[in-house]
């Protein structure tokens, strides 16, 4: 708690208040003849007092809005750039799928034909006396084998 001051000493201030007492304790309080019009005044100005604070915070909020709606706006052109780019990376990309699709089936329409070529040049078609020669070979074989295990087994 403060200490208090001794009383007589309040310096210029305190005088101040001291003066402006008396100076109000003099004057006699009347009411003005047009008081009704004074009073009618005030309250107009107090009224338009209101309606200006209500449009200072109706500026503030419209402000804060055209802010919000300008980032906003931003925010929606940095965002079209970027599906532009996009779109435009995807399209490349589609475009390149479908060439290398198309490489790759004309790389395997060409190797389906080597493969082929291979293919005709190792398989070798026999003649009908190689044929007949080749079945009497497996004969002959056939029948020496039943002969050896005949002549093995059978005295």
């Amino acid at each position: 708690m403060p200490a208090r001051r001794p009383a007589g000493r309040g310096g210029p201030a305190r005088a101040r208040d001291r003066v402006r007492v008396l100076v109000a304790a003099e004057i006699p309080m009347t009411q003005p003849d047009n008081a009704d019009e004074l009073s009618a005044a005030y309250a107009r100005g107090l009224d338009a007092g209101r309606i200006e604070q209500r449009l200072q915070g109706h500026d503030e909020h419209l402000r804060r809005i055209n802010g919000s709606i300008d980032s906003m706006t931003q925010a929606l052109r940095s965002l079209t750039e970027e599906l532009r780019g996009n779109v435009t990376l995807f399209s490349a990309n589609v475009t390149a799928g479908r060439r290398d699709a198309s490489e790759r089936d004309r790389i395997a329409a060409v190797r389906v034909e080597e493969a082929g070529i291979v293919e005709s040049q190792r398989t070798v078609r026999w003649t009908a006396w190689q044929r007949g020669f080749a079945v009497v070979g497996a004969i002959v074989l056939v029948v020496n084998f039943g002969l050896g295990l005949y002549l093995a087994f059978g005295r």
